[in-house]
Parts: C-alpha cells; structure tokens; sequence
C-alpha cells in the first residue's frame, strides 16, 4: 500500500491557525455576551480586529511559502519558454525588494506609535502595527528561499505551474 506523505506545515501556518481560532472564539464569546447577557465585552472587538490584523500579514507569508499568491500568467504565457523562468526570478526579486522596502517602513511606523494605546484594552499600538513588518520580513525570508530553489532549478516551478494551467486550458 503506498503511503502518504505528510505535508509539513511551516510555523507561519500554525501561528496562522491559532490566531484565527482565537479571534474567532473572541468574536464568538463578545456575541454571546452582548446578545444572551444583554453585555457587551468592551475589549473583544478591539481584539478581535487586531487579531486580524496579525493574521493577515502572518498568512501573507505563508502563502509565499505555498505559492498560493495571485499571479498574471497571461504576460508569463506571452514570453518564450526559454526565458520564463529568468523572468520569474526577476519578478521574485522585484517582490522581495518591496517586501524589504515595506519592512523597514513597518518597523519605522510602528516605532512612532510607541506613545500611542489602543481604546479599550490600552494595548501600545506599535505592538498592533508590529504586525505588519513582522509579516513582510517572514515573507522576505521565504522569497529568498524561493529565489534560491529557481536559480538552482530553474525548469521546475514553471513546469508545475504551466501544468497547472494547461489543464485548465484543455477543460474549457
């Protein structure tokens, strides 16, 4: 019998996971308490939207982990086969610099709002937009591993996703 291979799943992922769960539980217990105890909890939709926040930015990498990202194959089928792969190396690194551009941006913003706290829960807002470098530099990071994988082998990740699309195409 063959057996499966189990896909790991990098940190980012399980961070992912668990901020999800707990802004969903948040949400859920601020919905119960306004609606069945006629109470409001002044500090779960704070939570909550800054709880979404880290997930978003922290999901973001992990989607450049899983090349889950949206991409315009349209330009990609126009360029000769022979220099696809060269050309998506380029579009890596161009994204790895504004994702570095966007880090130090990150870290300097949220560096000013050091003397500010959030309404209710009076949490420092630079820990909030923390949230945002911290998500860009995980994704610098595996970008750089990408860029690495496609210099060593080029012909790999544009067979994977020309497949991809090929399959796609022959369907309609």
């Amino acid at each position: 019998m063959e057996e499966k291979k189990r896909k790991r799943i990098p940190i980012e992922g399980y961070i992912s996971i668990i901020l999800l769960v707990a802004m969903t539980g948040i949400m859920f217990t601020g919905v119960i308490f306004r609606y069945v105890f006629n109470s409001s909890l002044s500090w779960s939709e704070e939570l909550s939207r800054y709880l979404f926040i880290w997930f978003v930015f922290i999901s973001m990498s992990y989607a450049v982990k899983e090349k889950a990202h949206i991409r315009v194959e349209a330009l990609n089928r126009l360029i000769p086969k022979s220099i696809r792969p060269y050309i998506n190396i380029l579009g890596r690194i161009g994204w790895l610099v504004f994702a570095g551009f966007v880090t130090y941006l990150g870290v300097t913003y949220a560096m000013t709002m050091t003397n500010s706290v959030s309404a209710a829960m009076k949490l420092p807002m630079s820990l909030v937009y923390f949230g945002i470098p911290l998500g860009f530099f995980f994704m610098a990071v595996r970008l750089v591993f990408q860029i690495g994988e496609s210099i060593k082998n080029p012909e790999i990740e544009i067979e994977e996703i020309h497949d991809d699309i090929d399959e796609y195409v022959k369907e309609d």
